[in-house]
């Protein structure tokens, strides 16, 4: 399809966390205090293997066996056979002598059940959006302290504001991450926005404070902190906790070549729509907060 790139496309890189995140959401048959879970599930092996995947995913370049061994402080006997382990069951890729991220956390990421049934719903529609609009469209989850960006669609001319598939985007920056946060537990909004370095005590404040008024009235619409002429605006789109498992965001760009696009307004107005059948047909028709 013109114009249309999903997850596992033309992504390179991608955490590890998102896969884990989504087997820590699972249910669970029987509940365990952390200690006895601690001691009764340790796994140095599987240990061994999730900090190979992890370092892997924070570089674009591949590492040698000794370089994997020397980060993680372990011997390179030590990681020789979990590095054969994961090569052969594709997780990672040999490039000469180095070693990359293979495809597999990506068709892993992408089959998980929510978000494989939100990117069957969500593409169409976005797809028609951009199409009637002009504007470009994309569709991020939290992942960590970060949004992850896992479907984007360009407007059938190809000109817009566009976000790469796989881009890992801060969350208090964008309108979609201020909605991933404003519709989530507010002890996630305060780890996020202390972990940012880049923030003092009451550029904090008034985020949290922008957050509260984004949860009242049900979106973010603001102008991008980033690049001029952009208004971003963007819905939540909810998971069966009533928390926000998605941001449905158009990055609105004015064109001055053309008054016949479809006004912000309007847009506004179209996105909602949209987050509001994705939100009926993901939950039924008790969709959003409780």
């Amino acid at each position: 399809m013109r114009g249309l790139r999903t997850l596992g496309r033309d992504l390179k890189t991608v955490s590890i966390h998102t896969v884990l995140k989504a087997i820590h959401d699972m249910p669970h048959d029987q509940e365990e205090s952390g200690e006895s879970k601690q001691t009764q599930y340790n796994a140095p092996a599987l240990e061994k293997g999730l900090d190979i995947l992890e370092l892997l995913a924070q570089g674009h370049h591949g590492l040698t066996r000794k370089e994997i061994a020397e980060r993680l402080g372990r011997s390179v006997g030590e990681v020789f056979r979990m590095v054969e382990t994961l090569t052969r069951r594709a997780y990672i890729v040999q490039r000469d002598d180095s070693y990359v991220l293979g495809m597999k956390l990506f068709e892993l990421a992408h089959e998980f059940p929510p978000l494989q049934r939100l990117l069957r719903l969500a593409i169409p529609r976005m797809e028609v959006l951009a199409a009637t609009s002009g504007q470009s469209c994309h569709l991020s989850v939290r992942n960590g302290n970060k949004q992850l960006v896992v479907a984007q669609v360009d407007t059938p001319t190809g000109v817009g504001f566009g976000v790469k598939i796989g881009s890992a985007l801060d969350m208090h920056q964008s309108a979609s991450g201020r909605v991933l946060l404003a519709f989530d537990e507010r002890e996630v909004a305060d780890r996020v926005l202390s972990a940012d370095v880049s923030l003092n005590s009451a550029e904090r404040s008034a985020v949290l404070d922008d957050l509260t008024k984004i949860a009242e009235i049900g979106f973010a619409f603001m102008k991008s902190r980033q690049f001029s002429g952009v208004e971003a605006m963007s819905f939540p789109i909810f998971d069966a906790r009533r928390h926000a498992l998605a941001a449905l965001t158009v990055p609105y760009v004015t064109r001055l070549d053309d008054q016949t696009k479809m006004a912000s307004s309007d847009v506004l107005s179209q996105l909602s729509l949209i987050a509001s059948e994705l939100n009926t047909h993901l939950l039924g028709n008790g969709a959003g907060p409780a």
